[in-house]
């Protein structure tokens, strides 16, 4: 039977960690594990990652999961939380939430000051975050005024260990936006901790493309995503352009090989017809296992180490492909033959580019009737 498989390779996981380690030796690393840990598993990953000093999650949810299985790293909610009772569990479990309006803020005033009614004085580390240009989440400069005035009347225990912010455009090492977000997170900061005062607070802006690209943004915690998982952030280049190795490999099988004359017509809609005669392969992998259904004809499979590529339709469970290069390779195909989707020998960011996409939703949308093997 045909199992469609994805095996994670923790030793690229933990590879990957030292490559943003090497990259800024001096900062603490908050490893990025949302969303199941970018489609990879969560709880194997958050193992193999152990050298973190940190990680973050983007939900109070995933940050629950996490301690009821054990594990005891320090854990960033970086959505933060929005209710007393998310507050007193962030307190209980020593989660640290990000908080980015106002409404939040108020939440975990009114929730410490009912702590303290009832005679339970309990210190808590949150982060704040600020808006510097992504304008999607964080504190505008002027909330965050008004919130260094308020700060004056409360205690100690209510100042934020952290600050952070988001860039939005790290991606594009040229884009004039990554320099004036910068500049306006140190001026926020600055305005912040002299009113406040509080210039010991851990500063964190850097995303995996920010690690790599804007050593000036690199801080006191670094916030590494997608380069953990061996996909480099930037177009035109993959992980290997950046030393990094890929932690995920798709794979499934041949399971039919087809003889098919000139105009023939293969797969739904018969959009694609062969332009001469052709032997075609059928792989059993689809859109029911999370391979993009957009994914255009000329798109690579690997088959016995030979790019082989996709004609037709992607359908839920198959997907077919031209089996011509591994004849001219003088190599014959057979049913059974494994066949690798993206991962070791096949940079997945080819295969998002192929499929209008990025490497992100690709490795998120793996469907729960994919294998997993850990290696």
């Amino acid at each position: 039977m045909a199992v469609v498989k994805a095996t994670i390779n923790l030793q690229a996981l933990k590879h990957n960690l030292s490559q943003v380690k090497k990259r800024a030796p001096q900062c603490k690393v908050m490893s990025v594990i949302k969303a199941n840990a970018y489609g990879h598993g969560v709880l194997p990953v958050a193992k193999a990652l152990s050298e973190s000093d940190a990680y973050a999650v983007a939900r109070f949810d995933e940050a629950l999961f996490l301690r009821q299985q054990e594990v005891q790293k320090k854990i960033v909610i970086l959505g933060g939380v929005y209710s007393r009772e998310d507050f007193l569990v962030c307190i209980d479990q020593h989660f640290e939430p990000v908080l980015h309006t106002l409404e939040q803020i108020q939440c975990l005033f009114d929730t410490l000051q009912w702590l303290g009614s009832k005679g339970e004085q309990k210190s808590f580390d949150y982060w704040l975050k600020v808006d510097t240009g992504m304008h999607r989440l964080g504190l505008s400069a002027d909330e965050l005024n008004g919130l260094s005035h308020q700060y004056q009347t409360l205690t100690a225990r209510f100042s934020p260990s952290g600050f952070m912010s988001h860039f939005a455009c790290a991606d594009e090492i040229d884009n004039k936006l990554n320099q004036v977000q910068n500049l306006k997170f140190l001026q926020q900061y600055e305005s912040f901790s002299k009113v406040n005062n509080s210039d010991k607070l851990s500063l964190s802006m850097a995303n995996s493309a920010a690690i790599l690209s804007l050593p000036d943004a690199h801080y006191d915690w670094l916030r590494p995503g997608i380069m953990l998982y061996g996909v480099s952030p930037f177009a035109g280049r993959t992980g290997k352009d950046e030393n990094l190795l890929p932690v995920m490999t798709l794979s499934s099988q041949l399971i039919a090989i087809k003889q098919l004359k000139q105009g023939d017509c293969i797969g739904y809609g018969a959009s694609w017809c062969c332009p001469k005669a052709m032997t075609i392969g059928v792989i059993a992998i689809g859109y029911g296992d999370g391979y993009p259904r957009h994914a255009k004809a000329g798109t690579p499979v690997l088959i016995q180490g030979a790019e082989v590529p996709l004609v037709g339709r992607v359908s839920m469970d198959m997907i077919t492909v031209d089996l011509s290069p591994l004849q001219a390779q003088e190599k014959t195909a057979q049913v059974g033959d494994n066949a690798i989707l993206w991962g070791d020998g096949l940079p997945i960011e080819y295969v998002s580019h192929q499929a209008d996409t990025i490497a992100y939703e690709l490795l998120c949308q793996i469907t729960p009737r994919v294998s997993f093997e850990y290696k």
